[in-house]
């Protein structure tokens, strides 16, 4: 696994997968723009994202990542810093529910940019 990654390099990697229940880990730390858009798109059966534990992003690093992940409820990040252009519609339509970790320091918008509506928020 690298932890410096290469514009869109994981792009659409598991598009519509819908029976991975287990994510591979993502320890990079520096994201490229594109680089995880729509790696997740349609899985259905994910129930947790992997550990995100980048600090440097890119834009649209997170685009689309989750989107339609239906099941998906636990989502932790070790973003520094957002923006809602490095995570355009990443977490549209996941579940109503779920738990979203992230740095205490952190300002993240809630909606399909950022924290899931009606999701939990834990600070670390």
């Amino acid at each position: 696994p690298a932890t410096t990654l290469a514009d869109y390099c994981y792009s659409y990697m598991f598009w519509d997968c819908t029976s991975l229940i287990s994510a591979p880990e993502l320890p990079a730390t520096t994201l490229a723009e594109y680089c995880y858009g729509s790696m997740f798109y349609g899985c259905t059966s994910l129930i947790s994202a992997p550990e995100l534990p980048a600090t440097t992003l890119g834009y649209y690093c997170y685009e689309r990542m989750f989107k339609d992940c239906s099941n998906l409820e636990y989502i932790k990040v070790g973003a520094t810093s957002w923006e809602t252009l490095y995570a355009y519609e990443w977490v549209q339509d996941v579940a109503p529910s779920g738990t979203f970790v992230k740095p205490s320091g952190t300002s993240i918008p809630t909606g399909s940019n950022g924290i899931p509506s009606g999701w939990t928020v834990m600070n670390i």
